[in-house]
């Protein structure tokens, strides 16, 4: 087995849903077999580079912890891309997401498919102010960033998350489904909501599945009107936060996107979509499951 190395990445995205890519893409990065998330800096909005005639980019930089050699975690970064609809039409053109690979522990390697460290990272404010936050040897960076006088914009997006993704203890059996990951994407603000809480349902509850249009709890219960008015809760609090962005609990019959449970409460999944988000979908709110 390799042994576990740091490698710095940046990342950036210019078109259509910009949030939502990045942390899509941060999400996919964390699941790869051999790599682990360490820390995200802060977002960034800057101005395009080298072609200028395109949208501005969210920016930010990314530590990971990796035991794949270098040209294993360009292929893993290159399938995150194509998953996330990146075109390479034209050269430092607009796309979905880009994933660069900026240092991969001390090693440097000049081949045409990869080189490290990445050639042109030290010409770009948008790689360097993202990546001084977490890189391990700022002094390195210093020299780069202080000869560098343009200014780039620091933004704090607003995401909705759903509440025991963040730790509160509010599933139905009364505990949590805490992630991790999301207290190393922190550089956020997320925006809590339980539908089902504020739908008007307890902490524990009975367990409920959608059957058809309405949802059921597993002793007969019908509680689709407490599902709807906490999906429009939801929907309320994202729009007043200027959210474009959910992560929902999976297979949640209110949180969960493209697998839930089929009704049955035999845990056999289905295709389908909780109740909050099929409302937050039709209202151009892009739901992640997590």
């Amino acid at each position: 087995m390799s042994r576990e190395v740091r490698a710095y990445l940046s990342m950036g995205s210019n078109i259509g849903n910009k949030l939502y890519y990045l942390m899509e893409g941060l999400l996919m990065i964390d699941a790869l077999e051999g790599v682990k998330l360490t820390q995200v800096s802060s977002f960034y909005e800057t101005e395009p580079w080298g072609y200028t005639e395109q949208d501005s980019f969210y920016n930010i930089a990314v530590e990971v912890k990796t035991t794949l050699l270098p040209f294993e975690l360009l292929r893993k970064l290159q399938e995150v891309e194509t998953k996330l609809h990146r075109r390479r039409e034209l050269r430092w053109g607009p796309r979905t997401i880009d994933i660069d690979i900026i240092f991969y522990d001390n090693l440097t390697l000049h081949i045409e498919e990869l080189t490290l460290p990445h050639p042109r990272y030290q010409e770009r404010k948008f790689v360097l102010a993202p990546l001084y936050e977490v890189y391990n040897n700022k002094a390195e960076l210093l020299k780069y960033l202080r000869r560098d006088k343009s200014e780039i914009k620091k933004i704090t997006p607003r995401i909705l998350v759903s509440s025991c993704l963040l730790g509160e203890m509010c599933t139905y059996r009364g505990g949590s489904n805490k992630k991790d990951i999301l207290d190393v994407i922190g550089k956020v603000e997320y925006i809590k909501v339980c539908p089902e809480v504020d739908g008007g349902l307890t902490t524990p509850r009975t367990p409920a599945e959608r059957q058809g249009g309405r949802v059921v709890t597993a002793n007969g219960e019908d509680v689709t009107a407490q599902f709807v008015r906490g999906a429009q809760i939801a929907l309320e609090r994202a729009q007043a936060n200027n959210c474009s962005v959910a992560i929902m609990k999976a297979k949640s019959p209110s949180c969960g996107k493209d697998l839930i449970y089929d009704g049955t409460f035999s845990r056999k999944l289905v295709e389908g979509q909780g109740v909050t988000v099929e409302l937050l979908e039709k209202n151009n709110i892009k739901v992640i499951a997590l």
